[in-house]
């Protein structure tokens, strides 16, 4: 690993380096088929002895089946079922009126929180800085006050920080709370040049009561240095930034709840590959010759007589026996269907009693990983509308939002799950039933187009049957041998 320059602005931190290849990944399956194409053999390595060529023309036919954007789709609608519960009471007006545009682009609070919640549940993390317009200094010299920036229509708004932007962090413990003391965010910026525009990447260095801006810059002796374009301070003694973790590990470390799917993800992408390939070998029988020499001169054609030297030679036909057509096909419905299953954890109940969390709930009991989730990313939407306050020089209370928590399974409902992924592992209900099933319990989401998914899996099914069939009772055919 190359040394890491302890004086730029933009040197990222460890724990930002153990994290990225888990964001990439993440990142690349659920941007799709084309984007894991283009991650060509990081995700589907070329095979020993295939050509370029080959492999290229078997990554273009390999098309993505996207359970892992499937199965957040699931998960983030449970919470949001409901829109977000306001304590009208407590809430300040002024801040109310914000809410319908909480990050001054038009995007509500619940739909906010939505996009803010995904982004932490795929990625291990997520953080929303509360930011607020720079201001001019009075024109009389006088300090601003709050009254100054509601006269000029000021107020605090929500910017979304994905983790791959956050690019480094540092943090003190403060009476048992942890508080950050620096945080540099990466930022994209189009600038205008003349009729055309100009990428700039910039980063962004804030501490308690300061921001300062980097932008890179080449020096006339070719030399490329971060150089600051911007200095200002903000009336604030916090830095005000929250972070969603969803399985926290550590200080900037999660563990993406979703990984494990990810990997099997691109397990099925892999498998379907070579699915593919092995079925484009069986349509194509090969012509052997049994009994050729260098002498004879071997010529293929519809008008061609096929003949050898040799008396007991003969030209015949090499077909695939079906075997790993089907073999391949049972692992793809196998991956298919433990994918499925999958976002099924989220909402099982834990074995054992309640957790200390749960039983300091008033009101909900907390009996599943997605519940618990859901609980943490409350405090911190709560903690945000606190520093959003702070900025407006508002008191708000601790607890002003709530978020939807009933939605784990009952024992009988996680019973009846048990029972019908058990009964599809027997083979004692069709897959058809099966999905049907996880469509009933909300694994896989409401609006999944079920009838077209169905019926171009028992087309698939259908069409792999009769062909391994065809293979399997197909008699080699030879051709009739004669004398030149």
């Amino acid at each position: 690993m190359a040394k890491k320059d302890p004086n730029s602005p933009a040197t990222t931190s460890l724990a930002y380096d153990l994290m990225l290849p888990k964001w990439e990944k993440i990142s690349t399956l659920l941007s799709g088929t084309e984007a894991m194409r283009e991650a060509g053999q990081l995700y589907l390595p070329q095979h020993p002895g295939e050509t370029d060529k080959a492999y290229e023309h078997r990554k273009e036919m390999t098309f993505l089946l996207n359970m892992l954007d499937m199965t957040l789709a699931s998960l983030v609608s449970r919470p949001f079922a409901d829109p977000i519960k306001i304590n009208l009471d407590q809430m300040p007006k002024e801040l109310q009126a914000c809410l319908q545009d909480i990050d001054l682009q038009g995007t509500s609070l619940d739909r906010y929180c939505r996009m803010w919640f995904k982004e932490g549940l795929s990625k291990g993390y997520s953080g929303t800085l509360i930011e607020f317009p720079e201001t001019v200094p009075n024109a009389d010299g006088s300090p601003r006050t709050a009254a100054d920036d509601q006269r000029e229509k000021l107020r605090p708004y929500f910017v979304h920080i994905v983790p791959e932007n956050m690019i480094a962090a540092r943090a003190d413990v403060v009476n048992g709370r942890e508080i950050l003391t620096e945080v540099r965010i990466r930022e994209e910026v189009i600038v205008p040049d003349g009729y055309a525009e100009t990428l700039k990447i910039r980063i962004r260095r804030i501490t308690p009561g300061r921001v300062q801006i980097f932008e890179k810059q080449k020096l006339s002796n070719g030399k490329i240095v971060w150089v600051p374009i911007k200095d200002y301070t903000y009336d604030l003694d916090f830095i005000p930034m929250v972070i969603f973790y969803a399985d926290r590990q550590g200080f900037m470390l999660a563990k993406p709840p979703l990984e494990n799917l990810a990997d099997l993800n691109i397990r099925h992408w892999q498998s379907t590959s070579d699915q593919i390939a092995v079925l484009t070998v069986a349509r194509f029988p090969m012509l052997a010759i049994s009994g050729a020499t260098e002498t004879d001169d071997v010529k293929v054609g519809p008008n061609t007589l096929l003949s050898v030297t040799d008396p007991t030679g003969r030209y015949y036909y090499v077909e695939h026996t079906g075997k790993a057509i089907a073999v391949g096909r049972q692992d793809l419905v196998d991956l298919e269907e433990t994918m499925a299953e999958y976002g099924a954890t989220f909402l099982k109940k834990r074995p054992g009693g309640a957790t200390a969390t749960a039983r300091a709930l008033d009101s909900a009991e907390v009996t599943c990983a997605l519940q618990d989730m859901t609980l943490g990313f409350q405090d911190t939407l709560n903690m945000a509308m606190w520093m959003f306050g702070q900025w407006m020089d508002i008191e708000v209370p601790e607890k002003t939002c709530e978020i939807k928590r009933n939605f784990g399974m009952s024992d009988q409902e996680e019973a009846e799950l048990n029972t019908l992924i058990e009964a599809r592992k027997n083979r004692d209900i069709s897959r058809r039933v099966f999905l049907e099933g996880l469509i009933k319990f909300g694994i896989l989401p409401e609006d999944f187009d079920f009838a077209s998914n169905l019926t171009e899996v028992e087309k698939e099914i259908q069409d792999d049957l009769a062909r391994e069939k065809e293979l399997i009772q197909a008699k080699p055919k030879p051709a009739p041998s004669a004398k030149a």
